[in-house]
């Protein structure tokens, strides 16, 4: 008999998790659903009401059938798992359509990430489960014990062997076991180790992926099959269509696949004394539920249709003339096998197109930064944020301070090569179609002084929250959270807020405003991505035939809008192609420069991040910049803990970079709060072991930037400015003797090996030329020893000596005071 009450009390307890994570997550990372308080009229776009009109009905809806589905088991524990599964199985399904609304394309990418929402709905569902079987237990207390069980009749019980629930016993694992094959050779490829958050799990050794190897996958494929005939056979004992329990089953198989591949990767993710072992069980769980969501669709489909292809009564073959008998078991497992060791044949080419040689920086085959002679290039320095037009936060305090040119000699001083040059948008086109003539000469001016002091830039289209406008009227109250200041960023007449709350959440860039503003942004609303677009194609053509532009970093630390992955992955990866191919078509008249791009803010404040698909462009200079806060401001350094150290930070930056076969380089870094306790040391060990550029947070800061606190007594982070006085102070000896230590700026060929300290250096490599031209800090003439190396010389230059020679073939360069 059918509990009619199992499904009401499903969806219901299920619309309760749903409004209470609406109201107390507000970010919407951890939550089911995100309302951000944004109005729903008018509707620019079905994007817009995705969520509330697609995700949601879905999710609510598929519980609602496959619970009613479900609702003749008797069993409470069963029931109530199979209740559990069915919200997992609709939450990815229902996610996946939300995506095609949003971000129609990109399926495999879309499917790829509904896992992330499988790992939630397993959690969300929780009292859906609990619900589902208080139910069942309280209907089996209240039937009447001595009522006899219905007699299977035909058709209806677990023993029936035809109908189309009901295939052989064996069916429904080696049916899994045989669609894990065909998804494996299909998609696996980019599933596991060749998925968007590969780099940070690495490659898989249980996976029905080319990565695992012939026999992982024939063991991922086996566990698989295995495991969803076991719990087919556990679960299917049961009067509910054997199609949904096997779609379910194999479900469950998908997620042991995942805890498998969590206990095995263990061991590396609880090295390094840091927490990165618990994100990176969502980060294993995650790909195995998205591909068993899949595999549960296929499954279902093909054993509901099994009994008109392979009958019961046929389920054994015997051979016409030996009589020999052979199991469909047997020969399913036969073929299983032979497919899966095929499939590691079958991984996608990852050759890529050799970068373009420019007459300014470029990339070599194995994706270090050589300038036009192939010398290879560190680029160390600094961020300059004072042309940036921030949010005027304290009335009496100047916002920024002036950029002269005896900044960029105390950077030359300081043996910098580079700055990442902070431009605002807002101050760049202050109406649309029209660029301020005055700023664009003060940009040029920058790039010509820094160039006099043998410094390269990187224009930098910052940003931080979005703009000026998330500043919430006097008066705002805000239940979670509080009021927001203003930022930098976009003009005014690019706010698309929709009435979403100007409130932040434990950090400014958790904000419904800040969200709703970058998912307008990224789906184009009013043609304001174009604007800014057009506006990269405008600056490159400015600067196509200047070579001291090292690139163009696209948007800094980009919002992660209002449903990640889609948002900060698939269309911030879109907005990326559409500003590469304008910067491209801008240069036509001179040379193609490095394109610097950066996943979303989130790896700012956790250390990794879900960023965009593999091949988001198809151009080939490209250098994975994100911003290295491990230890600094990362949100966990609020809680005394550390989920990504430093060491991990670089390795999972380096992993990042080769996944998208770009160059590495530290767009941010440092903001480590006193300077005497920072480990700034550890960071720059890692800088050189990892033989990556950096540039350092921040140059000079005004004690009226919207950084800065009401009560500090001084501004900066590396040039300090007295609030009291506005006077420069000295900056912090640390931050100086570390940022200014020795090292290459440039290198004959290949740099394979480099350390330094404050006072001392060793740098091996290999390669053909003069290029090498070594920084060493401070007045006297250092000592230098080297091997492999002709016509080798020192000459003082403003803060220190340039080391200069020759190679041809391997060698070695050492260097002390």
């Amino acid at each position: 008999m059918r509990n009619r009450w199992l499904s009401p009390i499903a969806v219901v307890v299920l619309a309760a998790v749903i409004v209470l994570g609406a109201a107390f997550d507000p970010s919407g990372l951890a939550a089911p659903y995100t309302w951000t308080g944004a109005d729903l009229l008018p509707v620019a776009g079905l994007w817009q009401v995705a969520a509330p009109a697609v995700y949601v009905p879905l999710l609510l809806a598929g519980v609602g059938t496959l619970a009613w589905a479900v609702a003749r088991e008797r069993a409470p524990l069963r029931t109530a798992l199979l209740v559990w599964g069915a919200v997992v199985w609709s939450a990815m399904a229902a996610k996946l359509m939300m995506s095609l609304v949003m971000a129609f394309d990109d399926v495999v990418y879309l499917a790829w990430s509904t896992g992330f929402t499988g790992v939630k709905a397993a959690i969300f569902g929780l009292p859906v489960l609990a619900a589902t079987w208080l139910t069942q237990f309280l209907r089996r207390r209240l039937t009447s014990s001595s009522a006899s069980p219905p007699s299977p009749g035909p058709g209806t019980g677990p023993a029936t062997s035809s109908g189309a629930f009901s295939p052989p016993a064996a069916g429904p694992g080696w049916v899994v076991a045989g669609v894990a094959v065909v998804m494996g050779a299909s998609v696996g490829g980019v599933w596991w180790g060749g998925s968007p958050v590969g780099y940070a799990i690495g490659d898989s050794p249980l996976a029905p992926a080319p990565e695992a190897g012939p026999l992982g996958c024939l063991a991922a494929v086996t566990l698989l099959g295995v495991m969803t005939w076991a719990l087919n056979r556990r679960l299917g004992a049961t009067t509910s269509p054997r199609a949904v329990v096997a779609g379910i089953s194999a479900l469950g198989a998908a997620a042991t696949l995942g805890l498998v591949e969590v206990a095995l990767g263990l061991p590396g993710d609880l090295a390094g004394g840091d927490t990165f072992w618990a994100p990176a069980i969502m980060l294993r769980l995650a790909p195995a539920l998205s591909f068993g969501a899949l595999l549960a669709f296929a499954t279902a489909a093909l054993v509901a249709l099994l009994p008109a292809t392979l009958p019961a009564r046929k389920a054994v073959l015997v051979h016409a003339r030996t009589g020999f008998t052979v199991s469909a078991a047997t020969w399913m497992a036969v073929v299983v096998g032979a497919a899966a060791l095929a499939v590691p044949l079958l991984e996608p080419g990852t050759a890529t197109a050799q970068p373009p040689r420019t007459k300014g920086l470029t990339l070599s085959a194995d994706r270090r930064i050589v300038d036009a002679d192939g010398n290879e290039v560190l680029l160390r320095g600094v961020n300059v944020n004072q042309l940036e037009d921030y949010f005027q936060k304290f009335p009496d305090k100047a916002v920024t301070r002036p950029l002269t040119e005896a900044d960029f000699a105390g950077m030359e001083q300081m043996g910098f090569n580079v700055i990442r040059l902070a431009l605002s948008w807002s101050a760049l086109e202050p109406r649309p179609g029209h660029y301020d003539p005055a700023y664009l000469a003060r940009i040029s001016w920058a790039v010509e002084t820094a160039a006099k002091h043998g410094l390269r830039t990187v224009i930098d289209m910052h940003q931080d929250a979005w703009g000026k406008g998330v500043n919430a009227a006097p008066g705002t109250t805000c239940e979670n959270g509080s009021p927001m200041h203003g930022w930098d960023g976009a003009p005014t007449w690019a706010d698309r807020f929709d009435g979403a709350p100007k409130c932040e959440f434990t950090g400014r860039d958790i904000s419904p405003a800040v969200a709703r503003a970058f998912t307008n942004f990224y789906q184009d609303r009013d043609g304001i991505q174009t604007r800014l677009v057009a506006a990269w194609g405008m600056l490159a053509e400015r600067f196509a035939s200047e070579p001291m532009v090292a690139g163009y970093d696209l948007l800094n630390e980009p919002g992660f809008g209002e449903a990640p992955p889609i948002t900060s992955g698939v269309l911030l990866g879109r907005y990326y192609d559409r500003a590469i191919k304008a910067i491209r078509a801008g240069e036509k008249r001179g040379f193609p420069h490095l394109i610097f791009f950066e996943p979303s803010v989130l790896w700012s404040g956790l250390g990794f991040e879900v960023s965009v698909p593999k091949d988001f462009t198809d151009d080939r200079l490209l250098v994975f910049a994100p911003h290295l806060y491990n230890e600094s401001i990362t949100i966990d350094q609020g809680t005394g803990l550390t989920i990504t150290s430093i060491e991990r930070g670089f390795d999972l930056a380096s992993r990042a970079a080769k996944y998208y076969g770009a160059g590495l380089w530290s767009g941010e870094w440092g903001w480590f709060g006193d300077a005497a306790s920072a480990p700034i040391r550890k960071y720059t060990d890692n800088e050189d072991r990892h033989r990556i550029g950096g540039a350092f947070w921040v140059w000079k800061q005004s004690c009226g930037d919207a950084h800065a606190g009401a009560e500090d007594e001084t501004g900066g982070n590396l040039m300090i400015e007295d609030c009291a006085t506005g006077k420069d102070l000295p900056p912090p000896p640390e931050y100086v003797a570390e940022l200014s230590r020795p090292y290459p700026r440039s290198a004959p060929g290949r740099l394979t090996g480099l350390t330094s300290d404050r006072a001392s250096l060793t740098a091996q490599g290999e390669g053909a030329g003069c290029g090498l031209d070594v920084w060493f800090p401070g007045g006297a003439r250092p000592v230098v020893r080297s091997a492999g190396l002709t016509g080798v010389s020192s000459r003082q230059t403003p803060g220190g000596w340039r080391i200069n020679g020759c190679a041809q073939g391997a060698y070695t360069l050492t260097a002390h005071r």
